[in-house]
């Protein structure tokens, strides 16, 4: 968010002067000091996470470029998640979280590449991790 701490401020209570509906989420998650892995919630906007929540049902199949609380919280409404990371710390960590939660329902996979070489991205698995089959939510949260 570009600008000075009170131009950032104004926008915020502006947000929430417009959408108060969002103010307690917020409350509730600046105070439990706990990351959206944690909470299992997707790192989007709250009317997004809304619209994904009313919308999830049970036969739906993810997909997602970026893995972390969107894939806890699609693993808790959807039929399967298949989650692709290119970060180690963040994949284990991930990976930690779905073993522990016992969520039988996600396919995490772990494809590295080299961020500096544009054409190294173009040739990665992990811009072709995704498979034939056919998915009914795409989420791109990732590199």
């Amino acid at each position: 968010m570009k600008g000075s701490v009170a131009r950032k401020m104004g926008r915020l209570v502006l947000h929430w002067l417009l959408q108060p509906q969002f103010l307690p989420r917020y409350v509730a998650h600046n105070c439990a000091r706990r990351t959206p892995l944690e909470m299992e919630t997707p790192w989007f906007a709250d009317a997004a996470c809304d619209f994904l929540d009313r919308r999830m049902g049970r036969s739906l199949r993810v997909f997602e470029y970026g893995s972390g609380g969107s894939t806890l919280f699609c693993a808790r409404r959807a039929q399967s998640v298949y989650s692709v990371e290119d970060n180690p710390a963040w994949f284990n960590r991930v990976s930690r979280e779905v073993i522990l939660r016992k969520l039988t329902n996600v396919t995490l996979r772990f494809c590295p590449f080299d961020f500096r070489n544009p054409q190294g991205f173009a040739k990665s698995d992990y811009l072709r991790a995704m498979p034939d089959d056919a998915f009914d939510v795409i989420i791109v949260d990732g590199s």
